[in-house]
């Protein structure tokens, strides 16, 4: 049986404007992931956590909760 962790995703809005996000990732064992880089939208920003988060790619049409 596969053991589901589980991971709160938080999406930042940074840069002078606002207008650029970023993510930032914890886990259960408070390991937290940051994005590295600013993405110009917030769906680029959730793609890049599903990617990074989960290892895959989805399409915007699913479901991700942060």
């Amino acid at each position: 049986m596969e053991s589901l962790s589980s991971v709160r995703v938080q999406f930042v809005p940074v840069g002078r404007n606002r207008r650029e996000w970023m993510w930032k990732a914890r886990d259960e064992s408070n390991t937290i992931t940051i994005s590295g880089q600013r993405f110009e939208s917030l769906n680029e920003a959730m793609r890049d956590a599903r990617t990074q988060i989960d290892g895959l790619a989805y399409d915007d049409d699913e479901p991700f909760s942060a």
